[in-house]
């Protein structure tokens, strides 16, 4: 038998060389049918490397090495009982890291020994335990069923102990690397993850070059040449994996068990919330919404998913505002329970992409909820149902090449300026990697390369925004349990490892809207204006469903990107159904599919693609939008079962490509023959399907979302200032607070403030104003906002400086921001410089009997300098009035040239035109030929516009394109159904007003908001 047991994995962060699939890839090259890759203290890799044992016809072999201040021990899992020790004594591990102490012998002994003598008795030996310090074996003999001599290549030292003791050998290498060239990969991750330069390293810290190849993975002639000596080892090797009985622990899903009262069952019990919620949605029930009810629960309990449904039925009525969505929406139980907020009879969503009989996944349902409420309630989830039953899902995160390349020169010792010099380099030349390392010599090559090495290796964990897991047994039977830095249980396997093992991941996640529509219908409710969406359904408001086809939506939610508002206006179409289509075909890779969708809405001919086909896309215009149409279409011309119809739509979507995606195109295009369908249909249909990849929603995602969008339309064109004030204090959406506040001017709404007495901590809505929050000033910190804002509840308005000083206590740089945003500019006739002064002064003097001392008669308020503004816009992120391009001097570049303003734009199709833009965001994209150009949204002092930068434009000024300042810039004025962009030909910077240090403090204020 061709084994090898013992081999460290990438996993181990920051110390191998491979992903697991590279190395399963080796072994399985050089013959060996079973093997065991392992981790240093968890089991990050184990589903990464069990799934490349399966692709490659490899036994795999579960293990990990315990390590503790008196050396390691590998443990082995034997059986389902030994994973479940591994994962409590992995759990207990981390914890008592936690704490910042280093492991004792004592203490992982502890671990070790406990019910292992029981286990061993009851006939499941649970771990097989192996060390090459004699230490260890002296520690646990006797006290385990199966002790091992670990037995390798420079692992020798336990040998004379173990032939003493009668402890088998056992044939464990410890192999990090699969070549000699990996050494200089693994110096550079021990740099990086013990914070070190590669000078500064210590011995202890990586694997001593001299023992280099006793770390790579022998090959069998090797192996069996070095053996020889030893040939017990391979036996108890063999011998070992004989005994193995669990090479994959996971075998169905892990659902928690409802308890409910009374002993009802809970299918009862969903069942008498489902149809007492459905009164309460629909009034009477007919027996159309009775009979999807029934069949709907029919697959819930035979599927066995109700205490799923009834735990997300109290996971929501934590909350007062959600929104459920992903193919859960489709579910008319969902509905009724609250989770969802879509009727998916009104709204014909296909419940089957969700949950059929036949579908394997367990169900999925994503609820958001207001973003800076979603930690607060998982806590809350956590302690109803029990932190021992609970975790959140990590993230595993990667090196990419900008991160790789940023770690990789530190290492080699270059400065924090000379990376970033470089970086810049890299991104504004839009050098290829070669050229650039033509121009920096030897070592930057070195760094280049070495980046490229390290790319798409694991770098740490995070933590996932939203997955939780519940399961029925205290969590760390199933999987190893770490403690998040913000104190939460880490369930330390991705969520598609998450999802292998069988746990069922909830998904409760942040949306900055939801907090919109809460904070605008709070502030609403407190000038005594009450409105309940529940009540009133914006969709068929007349007056928000014009504003949606004009695309003057910025600040609504999913439908205030440029691309998305150019299609409202290419559509003119603002109904709820068109909104869900819009908000799902807008995906990146149907672009080429969009103005065909338009041409046909807008009445132009066309011919289904199949007659199989024209009922299932007939409400899209003939066009694939939605996830679940692949199915659908799958199902339809190629006769697909609906099983692998998803299995299909999921390949697709996640790009797994390769051999998968190859065996189900040739499944189709067979089906579709058998079929009779034609050649070139098939392949246009193909094509459409291939559209999918990546991100893209299926319709009852969308749906959820279009709600979401139409109660944000509703506030914005009924109630728009405290809409406006409610964006702006939830750090705005796809802009920054420059461009809200520019709409809000171009709104006919007045901003006012930050005032000392009228600012609050966030911004609020008042009539037709929008009164800026204290959040908005940068370096004010939230403790002295708080004492502030108590301070005049209980107290009145601040009267003056001197008022502020005897009533405050304010740190000076939280001053100096205070004075630079003008928030005392109400309450004195003192210009800026000299307000911070005089609290100066205060300071000074603070001794004395009097906190000012002010002059007899105060100085009439001087025109605020330039500088004065600038400081201001560093401070705010914008103007209190006006708008930044008042910072510069257009003139001498409009110098004998006219400039019209964007909002005449329309006035000039077919024209070259000049106008000033101050640039808001961008997005590159790439040509069938691989050339870049860019979207760009500019505005001026009167509009937003969009402009396109074609790949030869792009190519003369991509240089300046990095730089947040105002361009003069030139380019044809064309139309496109209906959306009107400008063609940029030319782009000129224009001379600021300020010095060169006021200009950078500009661009440094506003690129934190510039994509």
């Amino acid at each position: 038998m061709n084994l090898r047991l013992g081999i460290q994995t990438a996993y181990s962060l920051l110390y191998g060389t491979h992903r697991p699939e590279v190395m399963v890839e080796r072994a399985a090259h050089y013959g060996i049918e079973t093997l065991a890759i392992i981790d240093r203290n968890n089991l990050y890799g184990l589903h990464e490397f069990l799934e490349a044992c399966k692709d490659r016809n490899v036994r795999p072999i579960i293990g990990c090495e315990l390590t503790s201040s008196a050396g390691s021990v590998t443990a082995f899992v034997m059986d389902k009982r030994g994973f479940s020790r591994l994962c409590e004594i992995l759990t207990a591990l981390a914890s008592y890291r936690a704490t910042g102490s280093e492991v004792t012998p004592d203490f992982l002994g502890s671990l070790l020994t406990t019910d292992a003598v029981r286990d061993s008795q009851s006939g499941n030996p649970g771990l097989a335990l192996a060390s090459a310090d004699p230490f260890w074996l002296e520690h646990l003999r006797g006290k385990v069923p199966l002790l091992y001599a670990a037995c390798g290549p420079g692992n020798l030292s336990a040998i004379t102990y173990a032939r003493r003791h009668k402890i088998p050998l056992l044939a464990l290498q410890h192999n990090c690397f699969l070549e000699s060239q990996d050494y200089p990969v693994h110096r550079v991750l021990r740099a990086i993850g013990t914070n070190k330069t590669l000078g500064t390293l210590a011995p202890e810290d990586y694997i001593d070059e001299n023992q280099l190849s006793h770390h790579i993975l022998m090959d069998e002639r090797a192996y069996r040449s070095f053996y020889r000596s030893w040939p017990e080892a391979h036996r108890a090797a063999e011998k070992l994996v004989q005994q193995v009985s669990c090479t994959d622990p996971f075998d169905g899903y892990i659902f928690p068990v409802y308890e409910t009262q009374n002993r009802k069952h809970p299918e009862d019990l969903l069942r008498q919330l489902v149809i007492t919620g459905a009164e309460q949605r629909y009034g009477e029930l007919s027996d159309a919404i009775l009979e999807r009810i029934d069949y709907e629960l029919d697959i819930i309990n035979k599927k066995g998913f109700s205490s799923y449904f009834l735990f997300m039925h109290d996971i929501v009525s934590l909350a007062n505002r959600i929104c459920g969505r992903g193919s859960g929406a489709a579910s008319i139980v969902s509905y009724s329970l609250g989770i969802t907020n879509v009727d998916p009879i009104a709204h014909r969503l296909y419940f089957e992409r969700f949950l059929n009989l036949s579908r394997l996944d367990p169900p999925d349902i994503d609820v958001d909820f207001p973003w800076d409420e979603r930690d607060a309630l998982i806590q809350q989830v956590i302690a109803k149902f029990g932190r021992d039953y609970c975790a959140r899902v990590a993230n595993h995160n990667r090196f990419r090449f900008r991160s790789a390349l940023r770690e990789t020169a530190k290492v080699y010792g270059y400065s924090e300026i000379e990376i970033s010099t470089l970086e810049r380099q890299l991104q504004k030349a839009d050098l290829q990697l070669d050229e650039l390392t033509k121009t920096k010599g030897t070592e930057w090559t070195q760094v280049v390369h070495m980046a490229q090495r390290l790319e798409g290796l694991p770098r740490g964990l995070s933590m996932h925004c939203g997955g939780l897991v519940i399961t029925p047994e205290p969590i760390c039977h199933y999987a190893p349990i770490e403690v998040s830095s913000g104190g939460f249980p880490l369930l330390t396997w991705e969520k598609e490892g998450t999802e292998a093992a069988g746990l069922v991941k909830l998904d409760l996640l942040g949306n900055r809207s939801l907090s919109v529509i809460r904070d605008a219908l709070e502030n609403l409710k407190n000038d005594g204006i009450f409105i309940d969406f529940l009540r009133t359904d914006p969709t068929q408001d007349q007056a928000t469903i014009e504003t949606l086809a004009r695309g003057d939506t910025l600040g609504v939610f999913y439908i205030e990107s440029p691309a998305m508002r150019q299609l409202q206006k290419k559509t003119s179409r603002g109904d709820f159904d068109h909104i869900v289509i819009h908000s799902s075909i807008i995906r990146p890779a149907a672009n080429r599919f969009i103005e065909e969708y338009v041409r046909r809405l807008k009445g132009g001919t066309y011919q289904s693609l199949h007659p199989r086909l024209e009922t299932i896309l007939a409400e899209t215009y003939g066009i694939m939008c939605y996830q679940e149409d692949v199915s659908k279409v799958a199902v339809a011309l190629a006769s697909f079962s609906e099983s692998d119809a998803d299995t299909l739509r999921k390949i697709i979507a996640k790009k797994a490509g390769g051999k998968k995606l190859a065996a189900f195109k040739e499944a189709f295009y067979k089906g579709c023959l058998q079929n009779q369908v034609p050649q070139t249909i098939i392949d246009e249909v193909w094509a459409m399907m291939l559209s999918f990849d990546g991100y893209s929603f299926n319709k009852p995602h969308s749906a959820s979302y279009a709600m979401v969008s139409f109660q944000s339309a509703y506030l914005r064109v009924h109630y728009p200032a405290y809409f406006m004030a409610a964006v702006l204090s939830n750090q705005g959406g796809y802009y920054h607070p420059l461009a809200y506040v520019s709409e809000c001017r171009r709104m006919g709404l007045r901003v006012l403030g930050p005032d000392i007495n009228m600012s609050r901590y966030h911004y609020y809505g008042r009539g037709n104003d929008v009164v800026v929050g204290l959040i908005a000033i940068g370096g004010l910190g939230k403790s002295t906002t708080e004492q502030l804002v108590a301070e005049r509840e209980q107290r009145g308005p601040f009267q003056s400086l001197q008022d502020v000083a005897k009533r405050l206590r304010i740190p000076r740089d939280e001053l100096a921001a205070m004075t630079r945003a003008g928030l005392f500019d109400s309450i004195t006739t003192l210009n800026r410089a000299l307000q911070f002064r005089m609290f100066l002064t205060e300071q000074n003097n603070k001794n004395e009997q009097e906190l000012f001392t002010f002059p007899q008669s105060a100085p009439k308020k001087t025109t605020e300098k330039l500088e004065t503004r600038i400081k201001e816009f560093k401070t705010l992120g914008f103007l209190r009035s006006g708008h930044p391009l008042e910072l510069w001097t257009p003139h001498r570049a409009l110098k004998g040239r006219e400039r019209i303003f964007a909002s005449d734009l329309s006035n000039y199709i077919g024209l070259r035109v000049r106008l000033l833009g101050w640039p808001i965001t961008r997005k590159d994209v790439w040509t069938l030929h691989g050339e870049t150009m860019t979207f760009i949204s500019y505005e001026d002092e009167t509009a937003l516009y969009e402009t396109v930068l074609f790949p030869p434009v792009y190519q003369k000024y991509r240089s300046l394109l990095f730089d947040i300042q105002p361009f003069l810039l030139t380019g044809l004025v064309t139309q496109q159904q209906g959306a009107i962009s400008l063609e940029l030909e030319h782009l000129e910077k224009i001379q600021p007003k300020t010095t060169k240090e006021g200009l950078q403090s500009i661009k440094e204020s506003a690129k934190k908001y510039y994509c």
